[in-house]
C-alpha cells in the first residue's frame, strides 16, 4: 500500500479515521430505522411489506453513504 514509503502513513490514518466514522453512521442509521420500524410493526402501525422495503431502503442508504469514501481526499 505504501510502495515503500512512510510518507503515506499519515494519509492512512486519516483514511482509517474517516473510515471508522462511517462505520458508526452507517450503524447508527440501519440500527436506528430497524428500531422504528420493529416497533411501529409490533404497535400494528405499519405492515410487514412497508417494513421490508425500508430495510431494504436502510442497505441502500447505507451503501451509498459508505461509497462517499471513494471521494476521499488527504487534508494538504
Amino acid at each position: 500500500m505504501l510502495k515503500d514509503r512512510v510518507t503515506g502513513v499519515a494519509e492512512l490514518v486519516s483514511l482509517s479515521r474517516a473510515t471508522m466514522a462511517k462505520v458508526k453512521q452507517n450503524v447508527a442509521v440501519a440500527v436506528g430505522l430497524k428500531g422504528v420500524f420493529l416497533v411501529t410493526t409490533l404497535l400494528g402501525i405499519t405492515g410487514l411489506w412497508p417494513t421490508i422495503m425500508a430495510d431494504t431502503g436502510a442497505t441502500v442508504l447505507v451503501t451509498l453513504n459508505a461509497l462517499r469514501l471513494l471521494r476521499w481526499a488527504p487534508h494538504t
